[in-house]
């Protein structure tokens, strides 16, 4: 009788714990359940994301290669004349010779001389248009009608004044070709003509008669005025031969061989058309000296 309580005793003590030794078994659905931990939300600061958009901005900027900068600086560099170039000396013997529209658009003034806006201040470009035809251009620097006043002297003495510069800068330098170059006192309707619907400043050459280079002079006259006028049909009104009582008869022409006196353009010429022409007798001078093969 004892016995068989003992044994009801341990059927009752399982069947007790039962549920509690199963919960502790590691069965998949009897995984603790534990509530979930809300997610924290990261605070993004605007000031945060737009210095990170900044520093990679400056990352990428600073990869760009000097070189790169460099190659775009050189495309834009000053005109330079080909090596081993013709070299072409300008003199503006009546160097406060102007243009009214030219002295008008620099001043406001309306005027055929001008101690600023003259063919002197014009030389640079002058230069300009030669180098880019291979052209060596130099300019003597010197206001010559200033200087002739300040010896005390009147304008038919400025070449007198320009002789001695001249003879100074021909014993450092020699040059292919000089040209004393002045503007007529012709007008519009005589000092233009017009190619294909542009204006160009006509050109005249002065050859002083009574020098001994004469021929010498008039025969490089004769050979750009021809070049020039292959290029723009009458831009050259050709040669005029000076000699006689009451004019210079030498123009300096006598100090070099290769002197000439050219006349651009008259008083109502504008600066465009000046530098038209400037760039035409460039092209003539070029092919008539420089590239000779190539008019053949």
């Amino acid at each position: 009788m004892l016995k068989k309580f003992k044994v009801l005793s341990v059927f009752l003590v399982f069947f007790f714990m039962l549920p509690i030794i199963t919960g502790l078994l590691p069965f998949p659905n009897n995984e603790k359940y534990e509530p979930p931990i809300a997610e924290e939300k990261q605070v993004v600061f605007a000031s945060t994301n737009v210095q990170s958009e900044k520093n990679s901005e400056e990352a990428t900027a600073t990869e760009v290669t000097p070189t790169e900068v460099i190659a775009t600086e050189d495309s834009v560099t000053d005109v330079k004349p080909a090596m081993n170039s013709f070299d072409v000396l300008f003199v503006f013997t009546h160097s406060q010779e102007t243009y009214k529209p030219f002295v008008q658009s620099q001043t406001g003034t309306v005027a055929v001389y001008d101690d600023q806006a003259n063919l002197l201040s014009m030389s640079q470009v002058m230069e300009d248009y030669f180098k880019l035809n291979g052209l060596n251009a130099t300019t003597l620097d010197v206001d010559i009608m200033a200087e002739t006043v300040k010896q005390g002297k009147t304008m038919s003495s400025s070449y007198s004044t320009a002789r001695t510069f001249i003879n100074q800068e021909l014993k450092k330098n020699e040059y292919d070709l000089i040209l004393d170059i002045h503007r007529d006192a012709t007008g519009h309707k005589k000092s233009t003509v017009s190619h294909k619907n542009v204006g160009y400043a006509k050109t005249a050459f002065v050859i002083g008669a009574e020098n001994p280079n004469y021929k010498t002079n008039l025969s490089h006259a004769n050979s750009l005025s021809q070049a020039l006028n292959k290029i723009v049909p009458n831009i050259s009104r050709g040669i005029i031969e000076k000699s006689g009582d009451g004019v210079d008869g030498v123009y300096n022409q006598d100090l070099a061989s290769n002197l000439l006196l050219i006349e651009i353009g008259g008083i109502d010429n504008t600066e465009d058309e000046v530098y038209r022409t400037i760039a035409v007798l460039a092209q003539a001078i070029a092919k008539t000296y420089v590239n000779q093969e190539g008019n053949a």
